[in-house]
């Protein structure tokens, strides 16, 4: 049973257990009006797929599934976080449709749209959305959903239908952990239901993410490289293995590195 098998009651535990942690099996069956024996049918088809995993009584997140928090996040690596941020703003164009998804560099981005022109941004970003409100001549639609306290944002089939009323110019991502054979990867399905969700509906694929991306361990893919149009990055590891699959992707690669003095 791939992703896309999951039923509507699994990816609504899944999204449950990303918003507020773990989860007792009798409190879920209690929730959802069935028996703790049919709950628990749903809980080792997330199990076996390796989204959740048990503990006495409850179910949680895998231990590598957890994602540090997004003011940690955004206080990481945070001048080159803005030097792809400006180089991204530099590439949309004025009166464009922008989908801004999650992640703590995509909240950069947004701070470099603030002085642009008749765009209209559509964003389950709680940080984009509050970044642009300063910014008056921007039109922001913001989607429902479940709030995620940790990473301020929205996620679930709310957010995803909302995606799908528009066909956006670009799509502005992030990245959980990038891999040179397994492409971008997030921590929650619901993570990489989002992304995907905001690539097939845009026109053009914006990836922005720095170096130490590609030596974290996220577990949930996303897409591979060959659905992006751009990656904007300060650099690429060295071994050369992240360079030649973004080739073989026919990926774009914009190096955004130190500012000239």
């Amino acid at each position: 049973m791939g992703q896309d098998r999951l039923s509507s009651r699994q990816r609504d535990i899944l999204a449950l257990i990303e918003a507020e942690g773990a989860q007792y099996i009798e409190h879920l069956a209690a929730r959802y009006g069935m028996t703790t024996q049919t709950l628990r049918r749903d809980i080792n088809a997330l199990c076996d797929l390796g989204y959740t995993r048990r503990f006495h009584g409850g179910v949680d997140l895998p231990v590598e599934g957890r994602n540090i928090s997004v003011n940690v996040r955004a206080a990481l690596n945070s001048g080159a976080k803005q030097r792809i941020a400006r180089r991204i703003a530099a590439v949309i164009e004025p009166n464009s449709t922008v989908f801004m998804g999650i992640g703590s560099t995509v909240q950069f981005v947004a701070a470099a749209l603030r002085e642009h022109e008749g765009l209209r941004v559509v964003t389950n970003n709680i940080d984009v959305a509050l970044t642009l409100s300063e910014a008056p001549q921007v039109e922001v639609h913001m989607t429902g959903g479940l709030l995620r306290h940790n990473d301020r944002d929205v996620v679930g089939a709310d957010a995803l239908r909302f995606f799908e009323k528009f066909y956006a110019s670009y799509a502005v991502i992030g990245a959980g952990a990038l891999d040179p054979t397994k492409g971008v990867l997030d921590f929650s399905y619901s993570e990489a239901q989002t992304t995907t969700t905001l690539i097939e509906n845009s026109r053009t694929q914006l990836l922005a993410a720095d170096v130490s991306k590609w030596t974290r361990d996220a577990s949930v893919r996303v897409v591979p490289f060959k659905s992006i149009d751009t990656f904007f990055t300060d650099r690429l590891p060295e071994d050369g293995a992240a360079m030649q699959a973004l080739a073989d992707a026919g990926t774009e690669v914009v190096l955004c590195g130190e500012d000239p003095a």
